[in-house]
């Protein structure tokens, strides 16, 4: 465990220091969209999914541009007051899925009893990856409290993806929690079975 904290150590450092102006910037980033548009990589190793992270976490606090240079065609301000609110849950559940993707880098299906010789290093793997699950659940729940907020706002922006994701997880056809919870209770699971493991010594089995 004390490595693991090591790691989340290093990895929250990190995420700190990244910082949010490239060389090819002639001037700091500073609008929320900038941010966002920032984060757009055709590859996804972990050192770019955190860096992503930080970016959108930044666009979440940054101020809009102006309406004529949003990521939507705004025409009126209820159009405007429904942009910035989809977009900060559309960023929030982006930073939800990647904070999956690196708990799903870190997790392991199954258990077989050629792991045990391994059983530290998976241990320490599977409380690093329930640590990425918890983020991405506290993520989660950050973005259904959009939901009432926007739901107010009785106009719709022309930005299909960010309005039928809105609508997917407003009737519950997208929810991410019982999954989360799901994948956490298993490696709580798995983590209690290694820890008893490494302390007893115990005789390999075939874990599934």
């Amino acid at each position: 465990m004390k490595k693991v904290l090591i790691i989340i150590s290093v990895i929250v450092a990190l995420m700190n220091v990244i910082k949010p102006e490239g060389s090819v910037n002639a001037r700091k980033l500073f609008y929320a969209e900038e941010f966002y548009l920032y984060v757009m990589n055709l590859y996804y190793d972990n050192p770019n999914l955190l860096r992503n992270i930080r970016f959108m976490q930044w666009a979440l606090k940054a101020p809009f541009d102006d309406p004529v240079r949003s990521l939507a065609k705004i025409t009126n301000e209820c159009e405007f007051k429904r942009y910035k609110l989809l977009f900060k849950f559309h960023v929030t559940l982006l930073i939800v899925d990647s904070y999956l993707q690196l708990a799903d880098r870190f997790d392991k299906e199954h258990l077989y009893f050629f792991n045990y010789r391994y059983a530290k290093d998976i241990k320490e793997s599977f409380e690093l990856s329930k640590f990425f699950y918890n983020r991405a659940l506290i993520y989660w729940n950050e973005a259904k409290k959009y939901i009432p907020s926007i739901n107010e706002i009785p106009c719709r922006i022309n930005l299909d993806k960010w309005e039928d994701e809105f609508y997917m997880v407003k009737k519950g056809n997208l929810n991410l929690e019982p999954i989360i919870k799901d994948r956490m209770k298993l490696l709580d699971k798995r983590i209690a079975i290694l820890t008893n493991y490494i302390s007893n010594n115990s005789t390999s089995q075939n874990l599934n």
